[in-house]
């Protein structure tokens, strides 16, 4: 079946006011959002000059490590480095110290 060429311009020239008013909601969306965006986000350059702190903070997990301790199983030496472990373990009696080390430590499953 063809068209007309009076209808084909129609079509077209409908189809292109329907993709002026797409576009402009589209535009407005996107302005309404940049918008609610700079509500709701605070520059970092604005907060920089307004108060100066530090932009990073340094974890201190490892500045103070405790002395490590080193028991003897079996011949083999198990260093543990947390100091309450290590105390906690050796008020254990040895053969209750010789098995947690080995599980834990040495990895003996048996």
């Amino acid at each position: 079946m063809r068209y007309s060429e009076q209808f084909m311009e129609h079509i077209e020239y409908a189809f292109h006011a329907f993709c002026k008013v797409v576009l402009y909601h589209e535009a407005i969306n996107a302005w309404r959002d940049l918008k609610r965006k700079m509500e709701r986000e605070i520059s970092l350059n604005y907060l920089m000059s307004e108060r100066y702190f530090e932009p990073s903070v340094m974890d201190s997990y490892f500045e103070k490590q405790d002395k490590p301790t080193a028991f003897l199983v079996l011949g083999k030496e198990v260093i543990v480095d947390d100091e309450r472990l290590a105390t906690a373990l050796s008020k254990l009696p040895e053969l209750r110290q010789e098995v947690l080390l080995l599980y834990y430590f040495i990895g003996y499953r048996d």
